[in-house]
Parts: C-alpha cells; sequence; structure tokens
C-alpha cells in the first residue's frame, strides 16, 4: 500500500512538473515597448509608441499594438501588429482604425535585414531596439514608407 502512495506521488508530481512546464512556455515573456517613427513617400513624418507580447513558446511569432500621434500628442491612429519569422527576415501584417474618420486600414511591414544580425528570435530583435533602432519598410497597397523603432525612454 505504501509503495503505491509512493508510487502515485511520484507520478503526480511528474505531472504537475509537466504542467508548470508547459504553462510557463505558453506564458508571454516580459513585454517589450517603445517609441517609433515612420515616413510615407510625401515625406511626413508620425510619431508613437509600440507594445509587443511573444510567447516563450513561439519565439518566431509575435503580436502587439501601437499608436501614431500628432505634434500635439492628439491619437491619429493606432491598431495591432503581428510578425512572423520568415527565411529571410521578419514579415507581419498591421492594422489601425484612424481617429478621425473611424476607417480601418491593414497592410503590411518587413523589417530591414541589416537590423537582424545576430537576432534568433522576435524578441531579441525588439530588445535590441535598447541598443540601436532598428527599421523596415510598410505597405498599403501601392503606398509605402519607412518605420523605425526605438527603446521605451
Amino acid at each position: 500500500m505504501r509503495r503505491r502512495a509512493a508510487l502515485i506521488a511520484v507520478v503526480a508530481l511528474i505531472a504537475l512538473g509537466v504542467m508548470t512546464n508547459a504553462a510557463r512556455a505558453a506564458a508571454p515573456a516580459a513585454p517589450v515597448s517603445g517609441f517609433g517613427e515612420a515616413t510615407n513617400r510625401a515625406g511626413q513624418v508620425f510619431r508613437g509608441a509600440w507594445s509587443a507580447d511573444i510567447a516563450l513558446a513561439t519565439p518566431d511569432v509575435a503580436v502587439g499594438t501601437w499608436t501614431l500621434v500628432d505634434d500635439h500628442g492628439n491619437r491619429v491612429m493606432g491598431g495591432t501588429w503581428s510578425a512572423r519569422q520568415a527565411r529571410r527576415g521578419w514579415h507581419g501584417a498591421w492594422s489601425a482604425r484612424v481617429a478621425a474618420t473611424n476607417a480601418i486600414l491593414s497592410g503590411t511591414w518587413d523589417a530591414d535585414d541589416r537590423t537582424l544580425a545576430g537576432a534568433k528570435t522576435f524578441d531579441d530583435l525588439l530588445r535590441r531596439t535598447a541598443e540601436k533602432q532598428i527599421a523596415g519598410v510598410w505597405r498599403l497597397g501601392r503606398a509605402r514608407g519607412d518605420w523605425w523603432l526605438s527603446a521605451a525612454r
């Protein structure tokens, strides 16, 4: 009887350890946030903030939010973004609601391969913003522009 109780206790401890490890892997890493700038082909500059959540179990996928503000700090647009590691770099999609019209826009983005050296996960890439800006290009139909991210100040 004691042997059976000990066996049950060992199995329960192993199961608890497996469940704890699975829960830890599914949990998000510490959120990352910062500031960014984007330009369009007309030369307009937009500034804003971004945040990211990356699950430890899926470091090659990320989701987050972003906001662009005008020179007075009023929200111009904001929305969500997602990212996935591709063979050569990071690619993603974004959507936003325009504050003035409530129109919803969506497009795609890519990270500049030159900013990726040594970044094995998206978390690595975003945390690199503490050291230097990372950059890329955004697209909305035929419209396109550049973006830059830096760490929270």
